[in-house]
């Protein structure tokens, strides 16, 4: 199988055209007439996957968080990216992103964030009027009524993370969930719209977090690295019949609870 074939089954999966214009998902370096026979899947492309994946010889990478994200002038190889480029062509490996496609798609990121929370009949946030049923973030609704706090502790456990950051009334009653994960805040609006009575994301800032709770909707910050690490389990699923040897990124959350 190339590389080619492999971005074919990613594609039919999350259609590049779901991608936003700001997003550099897709095909990034190497040769897309490449054989493949080891596959490398990643959250995040840092220094040290670029390294596990060196190590590991694998042909490709697929990883959720692009690199050259804006205009690039120059490659400087003592920068982080400059890095990474420099060990993907050295080593031949391909590598392919798929981020906003695969957190708009069915069955990507966001609907599988809101099954692990316990939602139900769920609907985008932000509709694709071009695709149906995709679109960015979740809503729906939780079958049994819980307090903030309660469905804080809830969200807790369910991404085994030792910490959420909340902001509400712990004591208001939730019923209505809307989910975004990784950094979603630009669908505040939207969900306080649909009638949500809490947002679960990431990366959330103290006076957008402040203005959310005036309009009031509860926030559950649950960090970026919980709300999408389990993509890996969606490339790994998509790639399962393939016959190729898939390795995943032992790289863990950039940060630490004390």
């Amino acid at each position: 199988m190339k590389v080619k074939d492999i971005i074919k089954i990613i594609e039919n999966f999350a259609p590049k055209e779901l991608a936003y214009d700001w997003d550099n998902t897709g095909f990034i370096t190497g040769d897309k007439e490449k054989d493949v026979k080891k596959v490398f899947i990643t959250l995040d492309m840092f220094k040290s996957t670029v390294n596990e994946a060196v190590r590991c010889g694998a042909d490709m990478i697929i990883s959720h968080h692009p690199i050259l994200f804006r205009g690039v002038q120059k490659i400087d190889y003592n920068s982080q990216q400059g890095y990474i480029v420099k060990e993907l062509i050295k080593n031949d490996i391909a590598l392919y992103a798929s981020h906003t496609s695969t957190d708009c798609t069915k069955g990507g990121i966001n609907d599988i964030l809101a099954q692990k929370l316990g939602i139900i009949e769920c609907v985008p946030v932000e509709k694709n009027d071009n695709f149906g049923g995709c679109g960015l973030g979740r809503i729906g609704k939780i079958a049994n009524t819980m307090t903030l706090g309660e469905y804080a502790q809830f969200v807790k456990k369910q991404l085994n993370t030792p910490c959420v950051r909340v902001c509400g009334d712990i004591n208001k009653n939730i019923k209505i969930v809307a989910v975004g994960g990784g950094a979603c805040d630009d669908l505040i609006g939207d969900a306080v719209k649909l009638g949500a009575d809490v947002l679960v994301t990431a990366d959330l800032k103290y006076h957008i977090s402040a203005d959310a709770t005036e309009m009031g909707i509860a926030l559950i910050d649950a960090g970026h690295y919980p709300t999408e690490v389990f993509v890996c389990e969606i490339f790994e699923e998509l790639l399962k019949d393939t016959g190729i040897e898939i390795v995943k990124s032992k790289n863990k959350d950039v940060f630490k609870f004390i």
